[in-house]
C-alpha cells in the first residue's frame, strides 16, 4: 500500500515557508492581532530564539545525529563587538574560510561599525581573528547553536524516547501495521467565501495504523511554561486554528484515495515540553465541531480557520482601512464597539 508521503511536497524546509499558500501561522497572527494583522500578513516572521529551540529538538528528536548535517554547536563565546563586524563578513564576504579573507576586507567590515577605531589594522585584524572559527561556522550554512541549547535539545530527546507513553506515540520504526511520517509536507485547494484558494500544511508527525485504519496527528510544542499550563497556551496561540486547518487538509487527502478513505483521523494530540522542568504532558482535542468552552457561566466560541481567512480575503479586497466594525461615513457608538 503506498505512503501518505507520497502527497508530500518534499521541499527543503525554507522553500516550503517561502511557498505562497494560506497557512496556520498567518491566520493565527490575525486571530491573535485582529483587523491590526492584514497590513503585515504577507511578511515573513522572524523566528524568536524559542521558536529556534523548537526546530533542533524538533530535529534531535526526529532525525537524531542527522541533526548535526544541519546544525554546528558552538562550544566557543564572541564577544558583542567581535560577533557584529564577523556578522557583517558571513552576509558580505565570498570567502568560507576567515584565513583566506584579505585584511582590508576584515578592516572595511570593522570600520563599518565602528571597531576599535583607536586602534592599529593590525591589531583590530588580530583580535577578530581570535573568533575565525564563528565565521567558518556561519559560512557552512549550518544553523549555529549554543551548547546549552543542544544539551537541552538533547535531553529533552531522550526523556522523550524513554517515557513508557511517548516512545510508542514517536516511534521510528515502521512496519507492516504502523508508519510514523514526520513533518511531511501537504498543499491543497479549499473552499473559502465562495473562492479556492491554497493551503499548505507540515504536521510534525503522522501516525498511520495500517491495522485499525486511523491516521493520528501529532504536535510536538516546547514553551517557556510547564506543559501542564499548556491549555492557557494553547488558547492564546489559538493553537485549534492549527489544529483544524491540519485535520481538514488530511481530509481532504484521505477522501480522493481509495485506500485511505475509509481511514480515521483522530482527535489532535499535542505534545508540550518545557526547558523549565522537562516534564512532557499530552493533550487531546476533538475539533470537528469547532472550538468553544464553557468556564463558569460564559460560554467561549472561537472563529475556524475558514470564517478568519474569509474576513482577511474581504479585508484584502477591499483594501480595507478600517474593522468592518467600524465606519468612517459618520460616527461610531463607542458603547457599541466596546461590548463586541
Amino acid at each position: 500500500m503506498k505512503s501518505l508521503k507520497e502527497y508530500s511536497l518534499n521541499l527543503p524546509e525554507q522553500e516550503y515557508h517561502d511557498y505562497p499558500a494560506w497557512s496556520y501561522s498567518m491566520i493565527a497572527k490575525y486571530a491573535r492581532n485582529g483587523f491590526s494583522a492584514i497590513a503585515t500578513i504577507h511578511e515573513k516572521t522572524k523566528p524568536t530564539p524559542e521558536m529556534e529551540f523548537g526546530s533542533l529538538f524538533d530535529s534531535i528528536l526526529t532525525k537524531g545525529r542527522k541533526t548535526l548535517d544541519d546544525y554546528a554547536v558552538a562550544d566557543f563565546t564572541v564577544p558583542p563587538a567581535e560577533k557584529g563586524v564577523l556578522d557583517i563578513l558571513a552576509s558580505t564576504s565570498t570567502f568560507n574560510h576567515f584565513e583566506e579573507i584579505p585584511m582590508e576586507e576584515v578592516i572595511n567590515a570593522a570600520e563599518s561599525v565602528r571597531y576599535q577605531p583607536n586602534y592599529k589594522p593590525q591589531t583590530r585584524y588580530d583580535k577578530i581573528a581570535k573568533y575565525s572559527d564563528y565565521y567558518d561556522t556561519l559560512k557552512s550554512g549550518k544553523k549555529l547553536v549554543s551548547k546549552a541549547d543542544w544539551d537541552d535539545a538533547v535531553e529533552m530527546a531522550r526523556i522523550f524516547r524513554t517515557d513508557p507513553y511517548l516512545k510508542s506515540l514517536f516511534g521510528t520504526k515502521n512496519t507492516d501495521e504502523v508508519e510514523y511520517i514526520y513533518q511531511a509536507q501537504f498543499k491543497t485547494m479549499m473552499t473559502v467565501a465562495g473562492r479556492d484558494v491554497e493551503v499548505k500544511i507540515m504536521p510534525d508527525l503522522i501516525v498511520v495504523n495500517h491495522k485499525e485504519k486511523t491516521i493520528q496527528p501529532v504536535d510536538l510544542k516546547t514553551s517557556s511554561m510547564p506543559a501542564y499550563d499548556f491549555p492557557d497556551h494553547f488558547v492564546k496561540m489559538r493553537y485549534d486554528i492549527q489544529g483544524e486547518l491540519y485535520g481538514d487538509v488530511m481530509y481532504k487527502i484521505i477522501k480522493n484515495d481509495d485506500e485511505y478513505r475509509n481511514y480515521t483521523i483522530l482527535p489532535y494530540l499535542f505534545t508540550d515540553i518545557s526547558r523549565t522542568d522537562m516534564v512532557p504532558v499530552t493533550w487531546e482535542i476533538d475539533l470537528i465541531n469547532g472550538f468553544y468552552f464553557t468556564k463558569g457561566e460564559k460560554v467561549y466560541d472561537y472563529k475556524g480557520w475558514r470564517e478568519l481567512l474569509g474576513e482577511i480575503l474581504t479585508y484584502e479586497d477591499n483594501q480595507a482601512k478600517v474593522p468592518s466594525y467600524v465606519t468612517t461615513d459618520g460616527p461610531n457608538d463607542l458603547i457599541s464597539v466596546l461590548q463586541r
